[in-house]
């Protein structure tokens, strides 16, 4: 009974209220008719009719969303009426003016009261009625429009609170998606294009974890001042949450034109930002959605611009991509595989594969590294290449490495057990920079090799030169934890990612393993050949073992022994063996690999050779 057709949320609170108060009218005039009739008053029957025939009118009007047009009819009605009615107390009928008065303070403006009281008063004073029963309506609207006006302002400022974020005052979430609804039913009716932007910074938590709360909250500001001088004054730009804005563009032409917008906050943003004393240079991914279809929905938008951002973050930092329908299938497909690798970790899907290293002086195995697959019921065994990535960007990578850590020290520790003379063997395991940045690492990897009876010195962990770039001073303390507990440490696919020199002297590493991608340059390129040799010279100089990932072919060990690299790895050896298969294979080990005639045994092609692993004949 009380619900306002209406979008407006001021319209419908006033008009909640102009309800309650012509339900009450109307409930009082019916009762006035039925004594009326009762009493056989017939001289007021008509006026009843009247009255009750308005008020239910004026009910209708507010149910239809004219709530100003109601109220206005309601303020006359009440004014007029006690001077129909009350015709033998002046005092009665300017008591009961104070009601119309209430009524215009709240539901028109609150100063509208006076304008009432004050049309009533010169009326008084004309038709010779005034008397001091005008001073006791003067009071009453003067506390009318203190009360209405405290009231509006309250509620104005709880809405605007409600509606903008408290930290940068722009439209938050709610607002965002009641302006794109508006947009969208403009667009259906008229045909203009709204489009949205869905905004992320590129590495944000990095200067909230590192300069504090404070910096971060006015970096926040800083970026919502750019993003709001980059954009015209019918657009609106809102912040979601935490580092993501959003922005809604209207009666743009083509997309083009929101591709240069969002270029355009791309390079302010990117500008550097002076904040207590320190330079900070940060930038953002935009995805871009345009509204296709009167059917669209706020949630469709906001969905297909976030997958456009995500797909923006892919390809690096500070770029712009436009939604297009097969990003969407990505999205489901990534989802539906994120909850296939969530049930795989806990129904133990996943199963650990082991490529042996061996020593280039000795010639034996002394080592193995754990690589991870996916046993898929439907998709067959699926590489890391294929789940990882999604493991890493979902979190489930600290669950999947624990889960890797734990079967490794097993099997180690098992392996130890049944062929003590093939050990000792250094199992080698990768980290994420994820895993790295656990606060208990240490801790659990010391209660781990306590549990399964394992020498710390038998466990390996690979990271790569990206684990470093966040916090050097974390991971230098945590290095040095590592290797206090006796834990080895190799610098992986050194080359590919933040080389740098000072850090390879400042951190404490144990080995530095060369990427596959150098390997494949000996004897192709010269430079390549040169960069080898170079890190080879360099991880000897600084007092660390070399081993090179990928030896594939009888040239590239020819040549890494010439170079005297210590240890090697790849398809020329073996590929990722099954536990079974290592297990075989330390029951019996080949010994004097490297004297072998390798063009008599060994194909240079891994691929054209269906066996497990190549062994001498």
């Amino acid at each position: 009974m009380l619900r306002v057709q209406s979008d407006d949320p001021d319209l419908q609170r006033k008009g909640r209220v102009l309800a309650i108060i012509l339900l009450s009218l109307e409930a009082t005039m019916i009762v006035l008719a039925t004594v009326n009739l009762v009493q056989g008053a017939t001289e007021h029957y008509f006026t009843n009719s009247v009255l009750i025939s308005l008020i239910f009118g004026v009910y209708m009007l507010n149910r239809f969303g004219l709530t100003r047009i109601a109220s206005l009819i309601t303020v006359a009605m009440t004014a007029t009426v006690p001077f129909l009615l009350i015709n033998e107390s002046l005092v009665g009928m300017y008591v009961a003016m104070i009601i119309p008065v209430l009524v215009a303070s709240y539901l028109l403006v609150p100063w509208s009261g006076f304008v009432l009281a004050a049309l009533m008063s010169v009326g008084a004073v004309i038709s010779g009625t005034a008397s001091l029963s005008l001073l006791i309506l003067a009071l009453i609207t003067i506390l009318a429009y203190l009360f209405a006006n405290s009231l509006d302002r309250a509620y104005r400022e709880n809405r605007h609170r409600a509606l903008h974020d408290e930290l940068t005052g722009l439209p938050n979430r709610t607002l965002f998606v009641d302006r794109l609804q508006q947009a969208l039913l403009y667009a259906d009716r008229y045909g203009t294009l709204p489009m949205v932007m869905f905004m992320d910074l590129d590495q944000f938590k990095v200067v909230n974890d590192s300069l504090g709360h404070r910096v971060g909250d006015s970096l926040l500001n800083e970026i919502a001042r750019r993003l709001k001088a980059c954009l015209r004054s019918g657009d609106t730009a809102a912040r979601l949450g935490g580092d993501e804005f959003t922005v809604l563009l209207n009666g743009l032409p083509d997309v083009n034109d929101a591709v240069r917008i969002a270029q355009r906050i791309i390079k302010a943003i990117e500008a550097p930002i002076d904040l207590e004393g320190r330079q900070i240079a940060i930038s953002t991914s935009v995805g871009i959605a345009v509204c296709e279809g009167a059917d669209a929905q706020p949630s469709t938008l906001l969905r297909n611009a976030d997958v456009a951002m995500y797909e923006a973050k892919k390809e690096g930092k500070a770029r712009c991509k436009v939604f297009s329908p097969d990003m969407h299938a990505q999205a489901l497909r990534r989802l539906e595989l994120e909850h296939e690798l969530r049930q795989a970790i806990e129904h133990a899907e996943l199963r650990i594969y082991y490529q042996p290293t061996v020593s280039l002086s000795t010639g034996r195995i002394n080592g193995m590294e754990a690589l991870v697959r996916w046993e898929h019921p439907e998709r067959g065994l699926l590489l890391p290449e294929e789940f990882i990535p999604l493991a890493e960007e979902t979190g489930l990578i600290i669950s999947l490495g624990r889960w890797v850590l734990r079967e490794v020290c097993h099997h180690a520790r098992e392996w130890a057990k049944e062929y003590p003379v093939a050990l000792p063997l250094t199992i080698s395991v990768n980290m994420s920079v994820k895993q790295f940045q656990e606060p208990y690492l240490v801790h659990e990897l010391t209660a781990l090799l306590r549990e399964k009876e394992l020498d710390p010195r038998c466990l390996q962990l690979e990271i790569t030169e990206s684990v470093f770039v966040d916090d050097v001073e974390y991971a230098t303390g945590l290095l040095r934890e590592l290797g206090r507990v006796g834990i080895r440490l190799a610098l992986d696919d050194f080359g590919t990612g933040y080389s740098s020199l000072a850090f390879l002297r400042r951190f404490s590493m144990d080995k530095i393993k060369i990427d596959k991608a150098f390997i494949h340059e000996l004897g192709v390129s010269e430079q390549g050949t040169a960069i080898v040799r170079l890190v080879i010279d360099l991880a000897h100089a600084l007092g660390m073992q070399a081993c090179a990932e990928g030896v594939e072919t009888a040239e590239h060990l020819a040549r890494l022994r010439d170079m005297g690299c210590d240890e090697a790895q790849g398809f020329y050896f073996w590929k990722p063996l099954a536990c079974e298969e290592v297990v075989a294979l330390l029951a019996d080990p080949p010994r004097k690999l490297l004297d072998h005639p390798y063009s008599s045994g060994y194909p240079l092609d891994p691929a054209e050779d269906g066996r497990q692993y190549f062994r001498p004949k």
